[in-house]
């Protein structure tokens, strides 16, 4: 995928906004490894009746993360003793994470889960890497690395987009899904670490990071959302300010109509109204 960062680079900012919006960032990005084509659909996600399909293929260790993350939503409990098992098994880190993340959601609050989703975590929450996404003087989003992502990659002897290297991989996807990680078990402990993610320089970070606050419903944190919408370029703020839509507060909406174009502001408030959703992952 990094052969390719370059070419898809302009095209990231979009797609995010699209998997947020019909809630499979989180199944894509806690899983590198290949899944069946059926079981990556939006549909199968969403169809609550998938939920013993998905039972099953945890018991036989042909799963995925897609197929926890309904285990999940569906509040299926009668899991937890395979979830526990496939999260020693696993290999994995990410798939692990979504694993602990799930058991947390059902009810699980042993420490081992939470202590592993914040070391997940740490390594987004502490990076200084600069946002591999480039903006130009409208603050559209272009081609990366951009040029504090190649100085920093420089000064830290990095090859921006080489083969052996992971740093952009990480600051476009890995590390936004890290981040998502801690919202979406909805441990409370993940409010404070969510809301340090807001100040990153990344901004695929910060983006995660008012996901993960619009879905956890943490209205405190809503001026620290605005704010970060204030400091990233307008395509960044625009997606930041997508997770606005889910809060009912007027200060919320009229953010949500200065930093998210007018139609995209109304399809994200269209499907939240369809689908009678509170937050961006029910």
């Amino acid at each position: 995928m990094l052969v390719t960062m370059k070419s898809r680079s302009n095209a990231v900012l979009q797609e995010i906004a699209t998997l947020l919006l019909v809630g499979t960032l989180l199944p894509g990005l806690a899983h590198g490894q290949s899944e069946q084509s059926q079981a990556r659909t939006p549909a199968y996600a969403a169809d609550m009746r998938n939920v013993t399909d998905a039972i099953a293929k945890l018991r036989s260790g042909d799963f995925a993360a897609i197929h926890v993350d309904l285990i999940a939503r569906a509040g299926a409990v009668q899991a937890i003793p395979i979830l526990k098992d496939q999260f020693v098994r696993n290999q994995d880190e990410l798939l692990r994470g979504k694993i602990a993340a799930a058991l947390l959601k059902l009810g699980d609050k042993e420490d081992v889960y939470w202590d592993y989703l914040v070391k997940l975590a740490t390594p987004a929450l502490e990076s200084d890497t600069p946002d591999f996404m480039s903006y130009d003087s409208a603050g559209k989003s272009r081609p990366g690395p951009s040029p504090e992502f190649a100085a920093w990659a420089k000064a830290h002897n990095v090859a921006p987009n080489g083969p052996n290297d992971t740093a952009a991989e990480d600051s476009v996807y890995i590390f936004p899904g890290k981040v998502l990680l801690l919202a979406w078990s909805g441990d409370s402990r993940a409010v404070p670490l969510l809301r340090r993610a807001l100040t990153s320089p990344d901004h695929m970070i910060e983006i995660a990071a008012a996901e993960g606050l619009a879905g956890m419903q943490d209205k405190e944190s809503i001026p620290l959302i605005i704010e970060a919408c204030k400091r990233a370029p307008a395509e960044a703020a625009a997606l930041i300010a997508t997770s606005l839509v889910y809060f009912d507060d007027p200060g919320a909406q009229h953010a949500v109509d200065e930093y998210v174009p007018k139609d995209t502001a109304k399809t994200y408030r269209e499907a939240r109204a369809q689908g009678k959703k509170k937050t961006p992952w029910d």
